[in-house]
C-alpha cells in the first residue's frame, strides 16, 4: 500500500505543476501531440503517446481448485499507452503495461493471497466526446492480451509461499474484454476500466478460473 501512495503523490505533483494558469501547447488549449485536443476537435497530431499510473482492485472466479481467491486484492499498474486518430471522433489506443492481479482467500482454514503478475497489451477503440474546448470524455471498448511475469502465493497460516506460475496453479497466459471511460484535459488523463478475462488461467484441470480487475489510473501525455 505504501508504493501505490508514493506512486499517486507524486503524479499530483505532476498534475499540479503540469496545471498552472496559462500552461498551453500549440496555438489551441488542447495539446498538440498528447491525449488533448484542439477547439476545432483534432489532434494537431495524429499520433499521441503517454505514460499512465494507478491501483487494480481484483480478485479470481472461484474455480473447483485451490486455493481459493475470490476475495479482493489490491495492487498497482503502470506503463505506456499509444494511439492514433482514426477520424475527430474516434480512436485507436494500445500501450505495454505492468498490472499486479490476483485475488484473496482460504485454503483449509487459512488466509491465502495470490498474486499475479502481468505485462499486458490493451487493444482499446475510443470514442471522443468533446466537452468545451480543452476536456474529451473518452469511452471505449477493446481487449487485452496479457503473459504472466511473476508473482508468488502466500498462505499465512503455514507461512509458506511459493511461484504462481512455476507450482501448477496458474497458467502463464491471459486475454480478456476491456470496457471503461476516461477523461482528458490537456496534457493529464485520468481513466476507469474493467477487465474481464475469458482464458481460463488455472492449472490444475479441476475447475476454470478467470480473472477480474477494476482499475483506476491517471496518466500524462507526451
Amino acid at each position: 500500500m505504501k508504493k501505490i501512495i508514493t506512486i499517486l503523490s507524486l503524479v499530483v505533483i505532476a498534475f499540479t505543476a503540469g496545471a498552472q494558469p496559462g500552461y498551453r501547447h500549440g496555438p489551441y488549449p488542447g495539446n498538440n501531440r498528447g491525449y488533448g485536443h484542439n477547439q476545432r476537435g483534432y489532434h494537431d497530431s495524429n499520433l499521441y503517446g503517454g505514460i499512465k499510473f494507478g491501483i487494480t482492485a481484483s480478485h479470481i472466479t472461484d474455480g473447483a481448485s485451490e486455493p481459493d481467491a475470490s476475495g479482493i486484492k489490491s495492487g498497482i499498474t503502470t506503463g505506456l499507452a499509444g494511439g492514433f486518430m482514426i477520424s475527430p471522433f474516434a480512436t485507436f489506443e494500445s500501450g505495454l503495461y505492468y498490472v499486479e492481479k490476483g485475488g484473496s482467500g482460504r485454503q483449509d482454514g487459512d488466509k491465502v493471497i495470490c498474486n499475479l503478475n502481468y505485462l499486458e497489451i490493451p487493444l482499446l477503440l475510443k470514442i471522443n466526446i468533446f466537452s468545451g474546448n480543452r476536456a474529451v470524455i473518452q469511452p471505449y471498448a477493446g481487449a487485452y492480451l496479457g503473459l504472466g511475469v511473476g508473482g508468488q502465493i502466500k498462505n499465512y497460516g503455514t507461512r509458506v509461499s511459493g511461484s504462481s506460475f512455476n507450482d501448477a496453479d496458474f497458467r502463464r497466459g491471459d486475454s480478456g474484454l476491456a470496457i471503461g471511460c476516461g477523461i482528458t484535459w490537456s496534457v493529464l488523463h485520468a481513466n476507469i476500466g474493467y477487465e474481464y478475462g475469458l482464458t481460463d488461467i488455472s492449472d490444475s484441470g479441476f475447475g476454470d478460473r478467470h480473472n477480474r480487475a477494476l482499475t483506476l489510473t491517471v496518466g500524462l501525455a507526451f
